[in-house]
């Protein structure tokens, strides 16, 4: 990969967050928190994606960001209304943003025209016109030029530059200094486009100003050595709206504007006798840039400068050439020594933009599961090495029994990092719901309001990218089926506003994701007969009011009357379930009747390592998730009962609940006697209780999980397998599949 394209990688990173606080912001305002910070935010946010999209040539993105850009200007500063229409077209517009980074990110090419009705909107609110009269044909935002004076440069004289802009009578004339910092570059921002926005005031011609170019030895590749003079010439401009322009770039920059009433300053005469044009310039720093990266010490001496290469230039001198500005990819940031090395720098550490103390690097997912695969074949071997010590090695070997246990602990602790380096807050899918709840009631004429709860709950990444499409169908199914219509919610003493609540904590070694309506709950009775029409359910089949709710992930299964562009179509929440189990969860529907739903998603932390109890049963490994036991007890010594139908249930503090002998689930025999067999007490979704019966108990430990699905097909009762420290594969007991599947058979 070249350091180009590292460079776009980083850059299409941060669109992806600051779209995503693009959203957060927005969604925010919608709820009516106007603070001018929000406002701040967001131009921040379409300023940096404007300035990476510019420094990298995406035109069509420019060009569409600048036009938002410039709305939201005119927002802050109290010339356009904040109104429900102008939030609406700018939550819009972050979709098509979006487009246009994706378009940018892969290559490919969006319509000349995409967009257009959008951006012709903005420019529309920038005149003071209602959206609505905009037309896509008009582009006052584009309609600039800027003259670029090709100048001559004497590399041994600091003498100032001026160029003389044509004077127009009642126009005040403007002299704008602009010197960058190294910081300004670091932060992917491009004087072009500057140029471009401070144009729109008026007539404008620049002239570059360069320093003087150091000794090679001394050249610093992240220094700057060209500021610019601007002359502009204008009847609106005043030093505030030039301010303005330079404002996201304050702080890394020095500008100094001075007002011209009349007549233009006159120009101070260059002696250009026998001097480089710039074009000569710029081609020999880009011989000077060849030699740096090459090192090419034959080439040229170390002690060698460019005023020393311009012997060999002069035959250009004679006429200058014009002078052609390129927007070029951002540099490389500076590092310390070179900020060092800048007299240009600024010496407040807080303009970096980033939080005192607080560093980050950003890197490739792909390296961090390879050292993700690697830790859990680490704990493999560790538990190999732990296994193979017996009772006369312990005793003979203590130093290395010491070891082993060291290395068991660091081991653990290196695990608990890695798994960390991987943990991210449910906030970056959180955060895209409120929009779709915004958006469902708009479509559906109800009043909705989403409440989020435990939004920084962290998980694997690999989890939460497969978590999106099943939170927004639930989300979706709250708010279409179970929220009702605000007539219909007065009547019957409700809030005329409906609350749907997403809510995420962690239990143990699973998250749970929560998604709670105050609605009017599952309509069991048209559940049960549609599902009794389609022959899901028998026509003498009788089931328990949490089996009739569960009914609603059968695939194909839907109530609504009428496909919509909603729902309809019963494949929501069969994706739910399908999803949710790909990942080693688990979905738990419970429904009280006029008063609501609520649903709840178990998920692991990691699909990497987990803690477990390794059980044997028939002679065979298997290992029991830790999270999921409650308790062990031996069959000796525990309470059973058998109900009317002849299944086995176990009395525990007086609660009853079901007995799974897995050597019989698991079609096996076991010699094992009856007495001197273990079981083991385990919870389900809702605090439901399953008791499996095992042969024997062997401990704990942590194994790393391998998809049975993957690598074979998958089976009911399982949720994956691993490999032990002595080579056998165990199996991973799925304890809610087992639960709902005994749940089941005793209803059938």
């Amino acid at each position: 990969m070249s350091d180009l394209d590292e460079f776009k990688a980083t850059y299409f990173d941060e669109c992806s967050e600051l779209l995503l606080e693009l959203e957060e912001q927005f969604s925010a305002i919608q709820e009516g928190d106007r603070d001018s910070e929000r406002l701040n935010a967001v131009f921040r946010a379409i300023h940096s994606i404007k300035g990476g999209g510019g420094a990298f040539g995406f035109d069509g993105l420019v060009k569409f960001a600048h036009s938002f850009e410039t709305l939201l200007d005119y927002v802050r500063d109290g010339k356009v209304e904040l109104s429900e229409d102008v939030i609406v077209l700018c939550i819009r517009s972050i979709d098509i943003v979006a487009d246009f980074v994706g378009a940018a990110r892969t290559g490919d090419a969006l319509a000349a025209s995409y967009g257009a009705v959008e951006k012709a909107q903005f420019d529309a609110l920038a005149r003071g016109q209602s959206a609505g009269a905009a037309s896509t044909d008009d582009e006052p935002m584009d309609d600039f030029d800027i003259d670029f004076t090709p100048v001559a440069v004497n590399l041994e004289r600091e003498l100032p530059m001026a160029s003389t802009a044509p004077a127009t009578d009642g126009m005040t004339r403007w002299t704008i200094g602009f010197t960058p910092f190294p910081t300004l570059y670091e932060r992917a921002n491009d004087p072009l486009l500057l140029f471009r926005e401070l144009g729109m005031l008026g007539t404008m011609t620049v002239t570059p100003r360069l320093k003087p170019m150091p000794k090679l030895a001394d050249f610093d590749p992240f220094g700057v050595y060209c500021a610019w003079d601007i002359e502009l010439v204008s009847d609106r401009a005043s030093a505030d709206t030039i301010r303005e322009v330079f404002e996201f770039v304050d702080g890394d920059c020095a500008i100094t504007i001075e007002m011209h009433e009349g007549s233009a300053p006159a120009a101070i005469a260059l002696d250009d006798d026998d001097l480089p044009s710039f074009a000569a310039l710029a081609e020999m720093a880009k011989a000077e840039r060849k030699f740096i990266a090459t090192g090419d010490a034959d080439d040229m001496g170390a002690g060698a400068d460019l005023s020393a290469l311009l012997d060999d230039t002069k035959a250009e001198a004679a006429a200058p050439a014009p002078l052609h500005l390129v927007a070029e990819a951002a540099p490389a940031p500076a590092t310390a020594a070179n900020r060092d090395r800048s007299t240009d720098a600024p010496e407040d550490s807080a303009s970096s933009g980033r939080p005192v103390g607080m560093q980050s690097i950003r890197v490739d997912l792909d390296k961090v599961d390879r050292v993700v695969n690697m830790v859990g074949e680490l704990v493999i071997t560790q538990s190999m090495l732990t296994q193979q010590m017996d009772d006369a090695i312990r005793d003979r070997y203590q130093e290395l029994v010491r070891g082993i246990e060291v290395l068991a602990q660091t081991t653990r602790g290196l695990q608990d990092a890695v798994m960390a380096i991987r943990a991210q807050p449910v906030k970056s899918v959180f955060s895209r719901m409120p929009r779709l709840v915004r958006e469902l009631a708009s479509k559906t004429g109800k009043k909705i309001k989403l409440e989020t709860i435990g939004e920084n709950t962290e998980i694997d990444k690999t989890v939460i990218e497969q978590l999106s499409d099943p939170l927004t169908h639930m989300v979706r199914n709250s708010a279409d089926h179970g929220i009702e219509s605000p007539e219909k919610r007065v009547s019957r003493g409700k809030p005329e506003v409906g609350t749907v609540r997403l809510s995420a904590e962690q239990a143990g070694g699973n998250i749970l994701i929560i998604v709670e309506d105050d609605g009017g709950g599952i309509n069991r009775d048209r559940v049960l007969e549609i599902a009794r029409e389609r022959g899901v359910v028998g026509p003498d089949q009788q089931m328990t009011d949490e089996q009739i709710d569960n009914l609603i992930f059968a695939p194909g299964f839907s109530t609504a009357s009428e496909v919509s562009d909603i729902s309809g179509r019963g494949v929501g929440m069969d994706v739910v379930l399908s999803n949710i189990k790909k990942i080693g969860g688990s979905v738990h529907v419970r429904s009280w009747t006029g008063k609501g739903t609520r649903m709840t998603l178990r998920l692991p932390l990691t699909l990497a390592v987990l803690d477990v109890m390794l059980v044997k049963v028939a002679g065979s490994p298997y290992v029991i998730p830790l999270s999921s036991i409650v308790e062990t007890i031996q069959n000796s010594r525990a309470d059973f009962g058998h109900m009317p139908s002849g299944g086995k249930v176990l009395q525990v503090r007086g609660e009853y609940v079901q007995v799974v002998d897995l050597a019989t689930r698991f079609e096996m025999t076991t010699d094992q006697a009856e007495d001197s067999r273990f079981v083991v007490l385990c919870e389900a979704e809702g605090n439901s209780k399953i008791a499996l019966v095992v042969d024997d108990i062997i401990g704990q430990q942590q194994v790393v999980i391998k998809s049975l699905e993957e690598n074979f097909e998958r089976i009911d009762g399982i949720a994956g397998g691993t490999i032990l420290g002595d080579g056998n594969v165990a199996l991973i007991v799925d304890v809610q599949s087992l639960k709902s599947g005994t749940a089941h058979q005793t209803a059938a």
